[in-house]
Formats: structure tokens, sequence, C-alpha cells
């Protein structure tokens, strides 16, 4: 990495089960989780009967020091915090069905990821974002060690319930 690349956080966000963690593990860049920010800064509610904790993000995007070198922040709530850009991780539907019932999650909490993913995921929630955004793991490395560029072509959301 060159020294003139801006010092970057870049959110890893997508739908629990997507690859999010997997994909950070094998970046070769320092990770941090939303999970981990929350306990450090005092910012996780206690655990609930869905066995999810919730994370006050708000308090967290005001409390929390940003890294002084490029940092990846893995969690679906990555987006709130403020991270300089983002990396969208997507997942096939059936897939994720998968892998969340090997986590052990409950099939309700089974269905409401999957229909999560199959209307939009977290994209739904970016439309009017104005940092950098990429979209999916291929190239996502070499788009990220290059400081993130916008792209000049529109971002658009894999739409799942159109797939045959």
């Amino acid at each position: 990495m060159s020294a003139e690349v801006e010092i970057l956080t870049v959110g890893v966000i997508g739908t629990p089960g997507c690859g999010k963690t997997t994909f950070c593990q094998g970046s070769n860049i320092p990770v941090v989780t939303v999970k981990t920010l929350a306990e450090q800064y005092e910012c996780l509610g206690e655990v609930e009967s869905d066995g999810a904790a919730p994370v006050d993000v708000e308090k967290l995007s005001k409390v929390w020091k940003k890294p002084e070198k490029l940092t990846l922040v893995d969690g679906h709530l990555a987006h709130f915090l403020p991270v300089d850009a983002l990396l969208v991780l997507r997942c096939d539907p059936d897939v994720l069905r998968l892998r969340l019932q090997q986590r052990g999650y409950s099939q309700e909490k089974i269905r409401q990821n999957v229909e999560v993913e199959m209307l939009g995921g977290p994209w739904v929630e970016l439309l009017e974002d104005k940092r950098p955004i990429y979209e999916g793991a291929d190239g996502a490395l070499e788009w990220i060690i290059n400081g993130c560029p916008f792209h000049s072509t529109p971002h658009s959301a894999i739409d799942w319930l159109s797939q045959p």
C-alpha cells in the first residue's frame, strides 16, 4: 500500500451468514467486529430470547475512536458507524439457509434472515448513502487496497426474487 493512500475503515456488511467474517479473516487486513466494539464501549445490551444482544449503534457511532490504520469493521450493523467505505456481501438464500441451520439458528431466525436477504439485505438502507460502496467479494480486496474509489456505475442490489 502506498503512503498516499488515505487511512480507511471499511465496514463489511451483509446478512448474518453471508461470509463477512470469512472474507475479513482471509484479507490480511486488521479486523474489528461490531460486537467487540460494542462491548469495549459499553454499547451492548442484554442477550435477548433469540440469543442476540442489541447494539446501541447511535451511541457507538458517537464514542468509537476510529483506528489509525486500514481496518475492516466486520458486522451487519457496520454501516451505522462512521466508516469510510462499505463492502456489501450477499449470499444465495438457499445457501444462507443451510449455513444458518449449521450454526444452530432457530427456524424463526433462519426465516427472518433469509427474508431479509431476499428483500435486499442492507441495500435498502444504503440507497442514499454517499460513501464508496462495493458489492461482492470478487475484486473487493483490490478495491480496498486501492483506497476504495467511487465507482462510476451505480450499484444495484441482487434481486433474488426474480432469479429462476
